[in-house]
């Protein structure tokens, strides 16, 4: 059986000093950046993916997807670097970190290899020493890695694609919008719960089937959301959580902590590319949870219910085994996986796209959601109609501007009309 450690080898890890940074609460957290930097016995085609673990005094482990960037790349082998991540040392709901490790995988010819072993990045003692430590990373006290990932069949999503591009009642797609009121029927509060509920009843009907919830959120800090998923995997549901890094580990919620303390399988991302024309922080800012293999909501909306029930949100949910599939590819490349590729028709009815996914057009270049819009809006000819929370500038691959795009479609007489957070327009920042 392969194992990663035939293409790529971790070397050295990094630890610097503490830093603060403060939540949405203004709620204080001393940080601690961190690297890890691998040799990589192939090409630059070879890419790596770490699965990095917080270990803590009360049996709870939190779990970090990071990915790499490569350097000193030659024909036969590279290095690669994590991009940045960071580590919360001290937890006031579950202590000090005893320990850091990682695992990682290699992405080869279209499929995931995870390494054999589970290795030591920093020990407690590191840890807690406030000066920056440097590592040394070897096979010594490393143990067997049980971290997975899986990869869709590709030839089976171009299949979901040419369906609906033909079919497009199947996607039994029920568009929605609310605005706060949870009891509405179009209120995602409501199509959540009701869909547990649904998976948790196939559960029960047949005992043998793998039943599952997928949550791919940026925050889902809600207490009765947490209950449910908790209620759920007690009921013997699979339930997997991806959420932005900052969401699980700046918080002092007990929401949060429930969720690491139900040994149901949550996942932060580090979203931290570097590039001139990103404008703000990313986030991993996907927002979609699929049920079972049939039923998906995808939207504008954090489940944050608690809070921010009152929001106006927009959102979709689909009734359609395709689409379904179609989001686990993003969930499972969010886990570590490698994204499978399909093509699509730039001028179908629907389209589902995701940031850096792999659809492609005819002429086999990638087809992003960048694209789809500075597409669309250069074939405008009546009207454009946007709601938005922010606008940037989103450069496409010409250096063309979604804001001088708008312009230009204004003045050749399109009816353009926008709809900003009225928060953001008043004062310019966000909360």
């Amino acid at each position: 059986m392969q194992s990663a450690e035939q293409y790529a080898i971790p070397r050295h890890g990094t630890l610097g000093g503490f830093f603060q940074r403060v939540n949405d609460f203004s709620e204080p957290f001393s940080l601690r950046w961190g690297k890890i930097e691998f040799d990589v016995s192939y090409g630059v085609q070879a890419n790596v993916k770490v699965i990095l673990k917080v270990y803590r005094d009360n049996n709870v482990c939190e779990t970090y997807i990071v990915d790499t960037d490569a350097f000193d790349v030659q024909w036969d082998r590279h290095k690669r670097c994590t991009r940045d991540f960071f580590i919360l040392p001290f937890s006031a709901q579950f202590g000090q970190a005893s320990c850091v490790k990682f695992s990682f995988v290699v992405h080869l010819e279209e499929r995931s290899i995870a390494s054999q072993h589970e290795y030591i990045f920093m020990e407690r003692h590191q840890l807690e020493n406030t000066q920056q430590q440097q590592r040394t990373i070897t096979n010594a006290w490393a143990t067997h890695n049980h971290y997975r990932t899986h990869e869709l069949n590709a030839g089976e999503l171009q299949s979901d694609v040419d369906w609906y591009n033909h079919h497009v009642e199947s996607l039994n797609l029920t568009p929605k919008f609310t605005k706060g009121q949870q009891h509405h029927p179009y209120h995602p509060k409501r199509f959540l719960h009701e869909h547990i509920d649904k998976v948790i009843s196939s559960k029960w009907e047949n005992p043998h089937r793998l039943c599952t919830i997928k949550v791919s959120v940026d925050c889902i800090d809600d207490h009765d959301f947490i209950n449910h998923l908790i209620h759920a995997s007690y009921q013997k549901v699979l339930v997997q959580c991806i959420v932005d890094w900052r969401k699980m580990t700046l918080t002092n919620s007990q929401n949060y902590a429930r969720l690491k303390l139900s040994g149901i399988e949550l996942i932060g991302v580090f979203c931290t590319p570097k590039h001139h024309l990103i404008e703000v922080d990313p986030d991993m800012h996907t927002k979609f949870v699929i049920f079972n293999d049939e039923d998906c909501i995808l939207g504008s909306f954090n489940i944050t219910f608690d809070r921010w029930w009152a929001n106006w949100e927009s959102g979709m949910t689909f009734h359609s085994k395709g689409i379904c599939r179609l989001l686990d590819n993003v969930f499972q490349s969010q886990r570590g996986g490698v994204i499978q590729k399909y093509g699509i028709d730039p001028l179908s009815r629907f389209n589902l796209l995701y940031t850096f996914g792999r659809h492609f057009m005819s002429n086999g270049k990638y087809y992003r959601p960048h694209h789809a819009i500075l597409a669309e809006i250069h074939r405008a000819r009546n009207s454009i109609k946007l709601s938005l929370f922010l606008m940037g500038d989103l450069m496409g691959d010409h250096h063309d501007s979604v804001v001088d795009a708008l312009i230009h479609a204004n003045n050749r007489g399109v009816n353009v009309q926008i709809l900003f957070n009225g928060h953001l327009a008043r004062q310019g920042r966000i909360g």
